[in-house]
């Protein structure tokens, strides 16, 4: 009988974790994470869930600053795993590099070399601000929304910059 007590009372602190957290977790994971992927509800769904999971729940001396950590954590690790995923070699054109049983011709080869030459120069080329914008974007794998927190810049201003970085590049490898 006690189980059952210690069940109901579970359910109802985490009812009520729920209800009046929900709204703000999702809110914060928004403003802090971006709006995905992945999105933010499914990352506060995941949370609740592993707040629910834990073997103990009466010995969270903070549940709100637990589910919160735990809410930050997941983030942390999908926004990581999908920054390594995105440096998945990739040609120029977005196709995948050849396999290693593809061969290795020497027109391949200056042609790599070639543009590697051009990506250098464009990025040399370019303002530092810009530069920064597409290195946090493209190589480190931060949102919009991170890069603007970080940077003190608007969403829309670090959107302007990493598209820009892109026209350049894209130009860069255009130009014969």
């Amino acid at each position: 009988m006690a189980d059952h007590t210690v069940n109901q009372d579970t359910n109802r602190t985490l009812a009520s974790l729920h209800r009046d957290h929900w709204g703000d977790l999702c809110r914060y994971l928004m403003a802090t994470f971006g709006q995905g992927p992945p999105e933010p509800e499914d990352i506060a769904q995941r949370a609740f869930a592993r707040v629910a999971a834990h073997g103990d729940f009466h010995s969270i001396q903070n549940p709100k600053a637990f589910l919160w950590r735990i809410a930050q954590n997941i983030a942390v690790s999908e926004k990581r795993s999908q920054a390594v995923r995105r440096r998945q070699p990739q040609d120029i054109d977005g196709g995948s590099l050849p396999s290693p049983g593809d061969a290795v011709t020497p027109e391949r080869v200056l042609v790599a070399k070639e543009q590697m030459a051009a990506i250098v120069a464009a990025l040399d080329a370019m303002p530092a601000k810009r530069r920064r914008m597409l290195v946090l974007n493209r190589i480190e794998g931060l949102s919009f929304a991170e890069i603007a927190r970080r940077t003190g810049l608007s969403q829309t201003a670090v959107k302007k910059h990493v598209a820009r970085a892109m026209i350049d590049l894209d130009a860069a490898l255009a130009e014969p």
